[in-house]
């Protein structure tokens, strides 16, 4: 078992990147296979720590809901949302003949 104080001090501060790197220089130190092997393992669990958690994917159904609830309770609701438009409704994109985008 090797001991690295720099490297346990960054890993108590939860700074397992650093740590990381610190315990890759250890590793080029040592002269055994089998103290290089524990010094990776180490290496790889500081790596293992840094990971962030999956990222949640956000839901705006409830306050879509809400939302919704809100303008029929105020007697603003109106269909698609043509309460806040200012020239009466959705614009229909109109279609063109030409490929390239003009009228």
């Amino acid at each position: 078992m090797i001991k690295d104080s720099k490297a346990e001090e960054l890993e108590a501060k939860g700074l397992y990147r650093r740590a990381a790197t610190r315990w890759q220089e250890v590793m080029l130190l040592c002269t055994e296979d089998d103290d290089r092997e524990w010094v990776k393992q180490r290496h790889d669990m500081c790596l293992d720590n840094v990971k962030r958690p999956p990222v949640k994917a956000e839901n705006f159904g409830d306050l879509h809901k809400a939302v919704t609830e809100t303008q029929h309770r105020m007697g603003i609701a109106q269909p698609n949302g043509n309460s806040f438009r200012l020239n009466g409704g959705k614009r229909q994109r109109q279609t063109t003949s030409g490929g390239d985008g003009s009228q």
